[in-house]
C-alpha cells in the first residue's frame, strides 16, 4: 500500500486502485489548480492545490467509514466511497469557483468519471465507473453519498482544516477526531441520513461555525471577492471538449492573462485593484432598499466602473442542510439542539461597493454623508 505525507493527516495511504487513479493525467491535473485561486494575493501561504485537497477528502472518507463500521453501521461499498471522495473534484477548472464556465464542475467531473483513462482504470480494478459517479451525483447509497458531499462530508471537513493552516489562521479549526468518531446513521423522515450521536454535537457546531468564521474571514475576504470578479470577467471560454479541456490549468491561464492588455487581466498579473469603500449589512427588506439605493447613488455619482459584490449566493451556513444530532431516544436539527446555532441568524447578507482608487475618496465621502443622513443601515469601513 503506497503511502502519502501530508501536513493535515499525517500519513494518507492509498490502496492500489486510489494510486493507479492519482497517476492519471487528468488527476495529475489537479496539482496545477489551486484550491482557493488567488487568495495567496492575500493569505502567501495559500498556494495548496486540489491534487492535495482530494486526497485529504479520501482520507476523511476512509475514516468516517470505518468509525461507522465500529458503530455497526457498515457503509455500502466504502471502498468505492473512498474513491468516489478522492474524485470528487476531477473537474474542477481553472481557478477553481471563478473559472466556472460552460459546462459545471460538477457535471464535467461526472463525465470524467464515468468515460476515458479514469474510467478505463476503475473498470481495471473491478469497480463500475458509473457507481463511482452516482455517489459523487450523491444518487448512490444515502450514507456513503452524504460521506462524500453533504452538511458532514469529508470534503468539508478537510478544506477547513487545510485551508485554515495554509492561510495561517485558526478560523478553520474543529474537533476532527470527535466528529468522526461520533458520526453515526439515523433514519430521518424513512431515510437513511448521516448524523452525530450526542456527545458530538459540540464537535458538529464547531465544525459549522469554522465554516462560518473561514467564510468571513477568507473565502469572501473583500480582496479575494474582487479577484474572483475580476477572474470571471477575464477569463475565457474553455474548451467544451474533455481532451482540450484538460490541457488548461492555472498557469496556463495566467500565462494568458499576461499577454492579455486589457485592464481587468493586467490588474489580475500586478494586483493592481479597486478599493472597497463600504460594506452594508442587509437584515430586511428596508436595509436592502437602503443598500440599493445607496449602490446607486455611487454608480450615478463616482467617475469610472463600480463594483458590487453581495453574500447573497455565498451563504455562511444554512439551516436548511441539516445534520441531525441523537439525543436519547430522540433525533433533533443540529439547529435546534445547539443553543449557539439557534440564535444565528442565517438570512444575513453583506455587500461591499469597489471602486478605482482614484475616485475612492470622492466614494469615501459619498458614503460618510449618507451615514450622516440618519440611515439605519449597518456601514463598515
Amino acid at each position: 500500500m503506497r503511502r502519502i505525507r501530508d501536513p493535515i493527516h499525517g500519513f494518507i495511504p492509498l490502496r492500489p486502485v486510489e494510486a493507479a487513479l492519482v497517476e492519471t493525467p487528468a488527476f495529475q491535473r489537479l496539482r496545477r489548480v489551486q484550491q482557493l485561486g488567488l487568495t495567496h494575493y492575500v493569505y502567501p501561504g495559500a498556494e495548496h492545490s486540489r491534487f492535495v485537497h482530494a486526497l485529504g477528502v479520501c482520507h476523511v472518507a476512509g475514516q468516517l467509514c470505518d468509525s461507522l463500521a465500529r458503530d455497526g453501521e457498515p457503509v455500502l461499498h466504502a471502498d468505492e466511497v473512498r474513491i468516489a471522495a478522492l474524485l470528487h473534484d476531477l473537474g474542477h477548472p481553472p481557478y477553481s469557483h471563478a473559472g466556472e464556465r460552460g459546462v459545471r464542475h460538477e457535471l464535467r467531473t461526472l463525465r470524467l468519471i464515468r468515460e476515458g483513462e479514469v474510467a478505463d482504470v476503475l473498470t481495471r480494478h473491478g469497480h463500475d465507473p458509473h457507481a463511482i459517479a452516482a455517489l459523487v451525483e450523491g444518487t448512490g447509497d444515502p450514507v456513503g453519498s452524504a460521506i462524500v458531499s453533504g452538511e458532514l462530508d469529508a470534503d468539508r471537513m478537510d478544506y477547513l482544516l487545510r485551508d485554515s493552516r495554509m492561510c495561517g489562521v485558526r478560523y478553520g479549526e474543529f474537533d476532527i477526531a470527535r466528529v468522526v468518531e461520533s458520526a453515526t446513521v439515523v433514519e430521518v423522515d424513512g431515510r437513511r441520513r448521516l448524523g452525530v450521536r450526542g456527545s458530538g454535537l459540540h464537535a458538529a457546531e464547531g465544525l459549522i461555525l469554522a465554516r462560518y468564521s473561514m467564510f468571513h474571514q477568507v473565502y469572501f475576504h473583500r480582496t479575494r471577492r474582487i479577484l474572483d470578479l475580476f477572474l470571471e470577467e477575464a477569463l475565457p471560454e474553455l474548451p467544451d471538449d474533455d481532451a482540450g479541456w484538460l490541457r488548461w490549468d492555472d498557469g496556463r491561464v495566467f500565462c494568458m492573462l499576461q499577454d492579455d492588455p486589457r485592464e481587468v487581466a493586467q490588474a489580475i498579473v500586478h494586483r493592481r485593484l479597486p478599493a472597497c469603500v463600504v460594506e452594508m449589512e442587509v437584515l430586511d427588506s428596508e436595509s436592502a432598499a437602503e443598500a440599493d439605493h445607496l449602490s446607486a447613488l455611487l454608480k450615478a455619482a463616482v467617475p469610472g466602473r463600480v463594483w458590487v459584490d453581495s453574500t447573497a449566493r455565498m451563504r455562511a451556513f444554512r439551516p436548511e442542510g441539516d445534520i441531525p444530532v441523537v439525543q436519547g431516544d430522540r433525533v433533533r436539527s443540529v439547529f435546534s439542539a445547539s443553543p449557539v446555532l439557534r440564535a444565528m441568524d442565517p438570512h444575513v447578507e453583506h455587500r461591499r461597493v469597489y471602486v478605482d482608487r482614484p475616485v475612492a475618496p470622492l466614494a469615501a465621502a459619498l458614503v460618510s454623508g449618507f451615514r450622516q443622513s440618519g440611515t439605519q443601515l449597518r456601514l463598515f469601513r
